[in-house]
């Protein structure tokens, strides 16, 4: 992994989870480094792929001009997180997810059921069908 992809990654996870701590940065590093694995692109290449990780694509997201300060504790964990997915070390604590959503950040009209019998909003346009759920991290829903 080079240098670009681990920054790239280490923002991207800090944007995206830092209000869920390591596990909800983690979680999303799983989630950039499995689509790398199966497209066999870069991290950098899946974060920056347009309406995929909102806030580095997403015109109009609160995130996208955000950055971390210096002394960030939280930004010095994400770029931790980024080496660890650089050397093949971050343990996968999603079970192989390549989707994700935080449902109360959503509006739908789609209903899913988790296995513990509670319903949360579903994104209108993912097809429940063809997605297997895998686990829930700091409030974020994780699919295959």
């Amino acid at each position: 992994m080079r240098i670009q992809d681990q920054i790239v990654l280490a923002l991207t996870v800090w944007r995206e989870n830092r209000g869920g701590g390591i596990p909800g940065m983690q979680s999303v590093a799983n989630v950039i480094v499995n689509r790398a694995t199966r497209n066999k692109t870069s991290a950098f290449a899946e974060c920056v792929k347009p309406w995929q990780f909102s806030s580095i694509t997403a015109k109009g997201d609160p995130e996208l001009g955000l950055w971390p300060k210096d002394g960030d504790a939280l930004w010095a964990q994400a770029l931790d997180l980024a080496a660890q997915a650089a050397t093949g070390t971050l343990a996968d604590i999603t079970d192989g997810a390549l989707l994700y959503y935080a449902p109360h950040a959503i509006q739908a009209t789609k209903r899913f059921t988790l296995p513990n019998g509670e319903t949360i909003p579903f994104p209108d346009h993912w097809d429940e069908t063809v997605v297997k759920y895998l686990c829930t991290v700091q409030d974020q829903v994780f699919f295959r």
